[in-house]
């Protein structure tokens, strides 16, 4: 029963690995007076797109034009509203999520983008889901919101006009997660999935020795 159990979470770590998304949301650097409160701006990547460390994406959906958005393997989701000063309003939302069926209508994402090994990302991104739309472009890794419009009254709509000047990192969760890298001479804790199967591996290593023991007995 041990051994099964060790073999299941060794299983779990391996699938744990081979399976995960990388998410990256955005961490405000500089707040600017034409762009409302409470950007929010959350990309979603497979592992193997990071792990290639470039995307060039350029995906158009106009099904209603007889053309819909072509296969890709790499972006999982974007999602991107302003959720003002308390955060509960979603205003000029815009949600591609390409694993859902396509929609009936005209949207357009284009991206070039690397993931730097901090777990950063820089490059370009638009969207325009025919309702909002925004253009960021990166110095380094710091983001700048060069424009955004919107049908919306409220957002980059008829409020605030002329969306632009908003800057920002897009930062992976492990990187934002991340504890500071420890002093010299120390040694970081693992995490709890090492720590289980760590734990199941010494408690199978400490039955084993005592079968053996009892045989030379």
């Amino acid at each position: 029963m041990l051994r099964k159990t060790l073999f299941l979470a060794a299983a779990a770590l391996f699938v744990q690995s081979a399976c995960a998304d990388v998410l990256y949301t955005w961490q405000p650097v500089e707040h600017s007076p034409s762009v409302p409160d409470g950007l929010r701006l959350e990309l979603v990547f497979t592992d193997a797109a990071v792990a290639r460390g470039r995307l060039a994406l350029d995906v158009v959906n106009g099904c209603a034009q007889g053309y819909c958005e072509q296969q890709q393997d790499s972006l999982v989701a974007l999602r991107y509203w302003y959720g003002g000063a308390d955060g509960t309003r979603q205003w000029n939302r815009i949600d591609y999520a390409y694993r859902d069926e396509t929609r009936y209508g005209y949207d357009r994402l284009a991206m070039t983008l690397d993931f730097l090994a901090d777990g950063r990302l820089s490059g370009t991104i638009r969207a325009n889901d025919g309702s909002s739309d925004f253009y960021l472009k990166s110095d380094g890794a710091v983001f700048t919101m060069l424009s955004a419009h919107s049908d919306q009254p409220n957002g980059c709509g008829f409020a605030y006009p002329s969306c632009a000047g908003e800057r920002g990192l897009l930062s992976s969760a492990a990187n934002i997660a991340a504890p500071l890298q420890p002093e010299a001479g120390q040694v970081p804790e693992p995490g709890t999935p090492a720590i289980l199967a760590g734990g199941a591996l010494a408690g199978w290593l400490a039955r084993r020795r005592a079968a053996l023991s009892g045989r030379k007995r």
